[in-house]
């Protein structure tokens, strides 16, 4: 079946392929820290699933031949081409030859958590946003390094705009 549809129609349905297992992954989540405790997620082993999460991206990628380098540019086109890329509005800032900064612009989930529990999502706090970027950029570069700047429920900074939801500056030492 799939072979017979057209391009446009093949993306819809992988496109809601992905978005379903998406909602199935923080569905799950959630019903696991209201079922465990938020302490239940924090430790080694979420953190190894985390980064091999974000490494199986970027390892797909280069598998396919979409990236091939290890620079900067070769970072950026990859994020451009992730779950990050496909569910959020990203912007992507070469800062110069050696760095980049990402940032997630009103990020669905932080809507999402706000609208329905009135409080931020603790992103930084569960480590998921930290450890899969840091697999998936250093599956591209190991000498990479990834730092956050700003993701709830750390403070804002004065310095980013309020419809930024995380910050993370990416460089090659």
């Amino acid at each position: 079946m799939f072979l017979e549809l057209s391009k446009d129609e093949l993306f819809a349905v992988m496109k809601n392929l992905v978005y379903t297992f998406n909602w199935g992954w923080l569905k799950s989540e959630r019903f696991a820290i209201e079922k465990c405790g938020l302490e239940a997620f924090l430790g080694e082993e979420f953190t190894r699933v985390f980064r091999e999460f974000g490494s199986k991206q970027a390892k797909k990628l280069m598998k396919l031949s979409i990236i091939s380098g290890t620079n900067v540019d070769s970072i950026v086109k990859g994020l451009q081409l992730s779950h990050w890329a496909l569910f959020e509005k990203i912007e992507l800032a070469k800062l110069s030859e050696n760095t980049v900064r990402m940032r997630t612009i009103n990020c669905s989930l932080q809507q999402d958590s706000r609208r329905k529990r009135g409080t931020e999502y603790p992103c930084n706090y569960l480590g998921f946003s930290s450890e899969s970027r840091i697999g998936f950029v250093k599956t591209i570069n190991p000498r990479a390094e990834v730092k956050c700047i700003y993701s709830p429920p750390n403070s804002r900074p004065k310095n980013i705009p309020d419809n930024v939801s995380c910050e993370w500056i990416i460089s090659i030492p």
